[in-house]
């Protein structure tokens, strides 16, 4: 028994001894370091973990912790965040004061640069803390640390590579019309990037924001097609669709060499104004009121020849349809204007544009074509009225499209009644019928119903009623934008020390798609049941700023929408960020997807 009682007392001396010596009076606090991921790109967040230990007998005050990142340069990093923290009464300061005990870890959020300054092998920062026991207080002190670490430099320049490491465990493959299959085509041969690009333009024509442009196109290459040849209509559409080429072209370089946000001059009031006094004028003249043509110092300098102004005007329309189509921006696009803002090359970078912007330009090119057709119908006659009826009011609502862009719900309704009181008594909605054909009544019928529409919406602005009547899916759509917050850099840094995934969404008033994500997809009660775990904010990217401007560079947006996802751990999944709009189905994919890394 003696035996056992020795081997004890020497176990238990032994076993202090060694605790001892691993801690030192002066500098009691060991530290186990490490960085989450190891590997770094520019733009990246991750943690920073450390794991504190504290011989018995002492504890170390929180507040008193510090952590200064001495290299590499530029790393921001969040709020430290102990674990296993107490609270007791300290005699020192005579209030109550929180720390820990013999062990903690300690957790900060980090983001890296945007740039690289220089490669590193380790991560040196300096530690600052106070430990005290029952008896005495150290006075504060710093520990240096070094941490292994790797960052991803590209070959060319030492220029950052913002690529996030866990890109290949977020897609399998790569779609056909994606970021990356532009850049590896772009890299093999300019001529397959030209016809990429072309072809990318093609499906971006059949996005719900090229819609507004239809009725400029049947309004401009229609009128007096029936008085052309086959082959003037077709290089009438081809002078429109150059215009619009063009004027896409020359925005986008704007773009690309400013930094500003492709679109974003519709969101000015002032070009809104021209816009919408633009399709006000061209619907006034479908309806007759009075005929828009070429200056006439325009023609006599063109020898008054009708097909030289004719394809003047058609050139000069599509210039104005370009800035109409601008806001319509999908991936391949963004990596075009990425392109040309990172390289020298402008003149290549425009043709790629112009490529994209032709095969955007196709649809109505072919629409222009078949306007020859006309030919074949009779030369005058009511139907010929009703055709200018219907593109007038195709016109009109373009243009109150745009005014809802500029005013507010109220006046837009109180505008929208005003105009289709008006429409429908001038075009014979208390006219006397002449005649007993069953047409002639459907028309009246027809005009009498848009009149009491119209009623209708002056009677809403007028006693303000929109509150009073809306729908259902109207108080859904409410709902789910409530439950988006304003972005602001202190709600971006918790959410990334909160655990769960982050979703933000670059939004503007003049961006047609984003519009359509709130409408369709994020009112989806599917959407928001998959996102009831995501922290979600929203940028309003309507107006520029700093902010804007830094937030431009670390995500490299281009255009919007823009809708960036972090994974739970803090990371940002650069490979999930949507640049147009998707449908509810494809959207709660992306969200399982961002889910499910960790």
């Amino acid at each position: 028994m003696k035996y056992l009682f020795l081997v004890c007392f020497l176990l238990a001396f032994t076993g202090h001894r060694a605790w001892s010596l691993s801690f030192d009076e002066n500098d009691p606090l060991l530290v186990e370091s490490q960085l989450q991921p190891h590997t770094w790109n520019a733009g990246q967040n991750g943690q920073l973990i450390l794991k504190l230990k504290l011989p018995p007998g002492y504890h170390a005050y929180e507040d008193q912790f510090k952590i200064n990142i001495l290299e590499p340069d530029g790393f921001k990093q969040g709020k430290i965040v102990l674990t296993k923290v107490k609270e007791w009464f300290d005699k020192f300061s005579k209030r109550n004061r929180r720390g820990f005990e013999i062990e903690s870890e300690m957790q900060i959020q980090l983001e890296a640069p945007l740039q690289f300054q220089a490669d590193h092998k380790e991560m040196k920062l300096d530690l600052t803390y106070q430990a005290c026991t029952d008896s005495f207080c150290l006075f504060p002190m710093t520990k240096t640390l070094s941490v292994p670490i790797e960052l991803i430099l590209s070959a060319k320049n030492n220029e950052p590579q913002i690529v996030p490491a866990t890109a290949s465990e977020i897609t399998g493959s790569k779609d056909f019309f994606s970021l990356d299959r532009f850049n590896e085509w772009l890299g093999k041969s300019w001529g397959l990037a030209l016809l990429f690009s072309f072809v990318a333009g093609i499906l971006t024509s059949f996005t719900p924001c090229i819609f507004p442009m239809i009725p400029i196109t049947l309004a401009i290459l229609a009128k007096d097609s029936e008085k052309r040849s086959r082959s003037q209509n077709f290089l009438l559409s081809v002078f429109y669709v150059h215009g619009i080429a063009f004027t896409y072209s020359v925005l986008g370089l704007i773009a690309a060499s400013s930094g500003g946000l492709f679109g974003s001059s519709l969101g000015h009031p002032g070009v809104l104004s021209v816009i919408c006094f633009v399709f006000l004028i061209m619907s006034l003249s479908m309806y007759g009121l009075f005929e828009i043509q070429v200056p006439a110092f325009l023609r006599n300098k063109l020898g008054n020849g009708s097909k030289k102004s004719g394809f003047l005007g058609a050139f000069i329309s599509g210039l104005f349809a370009g800035i109409v189509a601008s806001p319509c921006v999908g991936p391949v696009l963004v990596g075009i204007l990425a392109f040309v803002a990172t390289q020298k090359s402008h003149v290549f970078g425009f043709f790629l544009l112009f490529s994209y912007a032709m095969g955007l330009g196709l649809i109505f090119l072919v629409l222009g074509a078949f306007t020859e057709l006309t030919r074949k119908l009779p030369r005058s006659g009511p139907w010929m009225e009703a055709v200018k009826f219907v593109l007038g009011s195709l016109m009109l609502g373009a243009f109150y499209y745009y005014l809802s862009l500029l005013i507010s719900q109220r006046w837009h309704d109180g505008a929208l009644g005003l105009g289709l009181v008006i429409v429908a008594s001038a075009a014979g909605a208390f006219a006397t019928l002449k005649g007993s054909h069953p047409l002639l009544k459907v028309r009246k019928g027809l005009l009498q119903a848009v009149l009491f529409i119209g009623f209708a919406y002056l009677s809403i602005s007028i006693f303000d009623l929109r509150p009073l009547i809306s729908t259902p899916y109207s108080a859904v759509q409410t709902q789910a934008m409530n439950s988006w917050k304003p972005y602001s850099e202190k709600d971006y840094q918790l959410a990334l020390q909160s655990g769960k995934p982050l979703v933000i969404d670059f939004y503007a008033d003049w961006c047609a798609a984003c519009h359509e994500l709130d409408q369709h997809t994020f009112s989806n009660p599917d959407v928001q049941k998959a996102m009831e775990n995501f922290i979600l904010l929203r940028f309003n990217a309507t107006s520029d700023s700093e902010l804007l401007r830094q937030l431009k560079l670390k995500y490299k947006i281009q255009g919007l929408p823009t809708v960036v996802f972090y994974s739970a751990s803090g990371l940002w999944q650069e490979k999930m960020t949507l640049t147009e709009f998707e449908t509810a189905k494809n959207f709660i994919q992306r969200v399982k997807t961002v889910s499910s890394i960790h």
